[in-house]
């Protein structure tokens, strides 16, 4: 079970009488009456939310949002302060900061920037950010302080580095593909500022400036345009993992007339961003039923988790091209296909094949897997085979069955035991085969 970071009682009644005693009135005040006196001791209240949430307290707009899993986040009185918990979850954030009305960039509205104070105890999977969106385009954008067990986001290049607020961080460029967003579910890409080394703590807390603007302005360095400012905000994520943290200090500033930041050092990598270009981030078609030997191409399969998944022209099973997969950053990273809900139907049987090869050196573990949401995403097992170095495998189940209930259907290949590039070819979805 999880466990929250809700004030004490004892801990709450000191702060009202705090307050009260430096405004020099007590509930005895000739001047207050009853009413006045309940409404501010309700607005010195610690609020706490286990489901997802969106309001405003204190100037700070605030947000739990999560798609399973237990949760707790405490939005303290008095400012941008807050603490959350959570375990058994899938994916959830825990935000608070400003949201705006997307009429205007971030150049349009000043300087930003955030100071911050954070006790941050990840067991897992996790982020320490500044994080938000835009509109026109429609932008995830993400300012990562510190992190968990995995350094996000798992791209396989940066496409540069800046250096601002005495830190060194990495830029990259990830596309999400039919997943949630701020205007329901859409392909969009998400921009990144992660840090080459996490801050150094003080036991667990760390503290700083994320100068959040300047960010902005080495995304543009990079070719990175930002919309439309939707929102701004500290931010704490778990992914498949459990954890703690208290924010203790969150001061957000929009100040003065924009300025381009001249106090940045910004390196831009011109042969990775042409690279990232070349890769096709439009939204794939889901399909029926397939038989896909990359003649015409990279045929609807995308990149699952940030590696480029292109053709290939060397390395072919059969004809003259395949599908290759390259600059894999963790185990679970590969190349996927959106199944059609039309033809693949829960309950039901279906063959999947795909011949596979890798020249990492050594034999690695190949496997095929269905992705699919039902109370979050789920992962299921189709096929799986140990596969020798600079050979073609076949990944086969002749009568996979879609597990009950499945919805977004995503059939991908990975390997579960290594970070090899691995190239497919001759892949097919049908009917089960007798």
């Amino acid at each position: 079970m999880i466990k929250g970071f809700i004030k004490k009682l004892s801990a709450l009644t000191a702060a009202v009488c705090m307050i009260s005693i430096s405004a020099g009135c007590s509930s005895t005040n000739s001047n207050s009456d009853g009413k006045t006196s309940a409404k501010e001791a309700e607005k010195s209240k610690a609020l706490v939310f286990t489901e997802n949430v969106t309001d405003t307290a204190d100037g700070y707009d605030y947000e739990l949002w999560k798609d399973n899993g237990d949760t707790t986040f405490t939005v303290e009185p008095g400012g941008g302060n807050f603490s959350c918990a959570w375990s058994n979850i899938n994916n959830a954030l825990f935000r608070r900061g400003k949201k705006y009305d997307c009429t205007q960039t971030y150049d349009e509205m000043g300087n930003i920037s955030i100071d911050y104070g954070v006790d941050y105890q990840p067991d897992g999977n996790s982020y320490m950010c500044v994080y938000g969106w835009t509109r026109e385009p429609l932008i995830e954008y993400y300012i990562v302080e510190s992190w968990g067990t995995w350094r996000p986001p798992g791209a396989p290049m940066a496409l540069g580095t800046v250096k601002v607020d005495g830190a060194v961080y990495d830029i990259y460029k990830t596309t999400r593909v039919e997943q949630p967003s701020i205007d329901d579910i859409q392909t969009f890409d998400q921009y990144w500022s992660v840090r080459q080394e996490k801050p150094k703590p003080n036991g667990t807390k760390i503290e700083g400036t994320i100068s959040v603007s300047k960010h902005f302005d080495a995304w543009k360095k990079c070719g990175l345009e930002l919309g439309k400012m939707y929102e701004v905000a500290l931010n704490i994520e778990g992914y498949q993992s459990q954890g703690k943290a208290t924010i203790y200090k969150n001061e957000l500033r929009v100040e003065g007339t924009y300025a381009e930041a001249d106090d940045i050092e910004v390196d831009v990598d011109n042969d990775a961003i042409a690279k990232m270009n070349s890769v096709d981030n439009s939204t794939p078609e889901e399909v029926g039923y397939f038989e896909i030997g990359f003649e015409k191409g990279v045929e609807n399969w995308i990149t699952r988790g940030g590696p480029l998944v292109t053709v290939d022209k060397e390395n072919a099973f059969a004809g003259k091209q395949c599908l290759a997969v390259s600059g894999r950053t963790d185990n679970w990273n590969g190349a996927a296909i959106m199944l059609s809900s039309d033809t693949y139907k829960p309950g039901e049987a279906y063959s999947f094949k795909a011949k596979v090869m890798q020249n990492s050196g050594e034999e690695v573990t190949m496997k095929m897997t269905m992705q699919y949401n039902m109370d979050g995403e789920k992962y299921d097992e189709v096929a799986l085979a140990p596969a020798k170095s600079g050979e073609w495998i076949t990944l086969e189940n002749p009568a996979y069955v879609i597990p009950e209930g499945a919805e977004k259907l995503q059939l991908y290949i990975e390997s579960p035991d290594s970070l090899t590039d691995f190239y497919v070819d001759e892949v097919s979805g049908g009917a089960k085969q007798d």
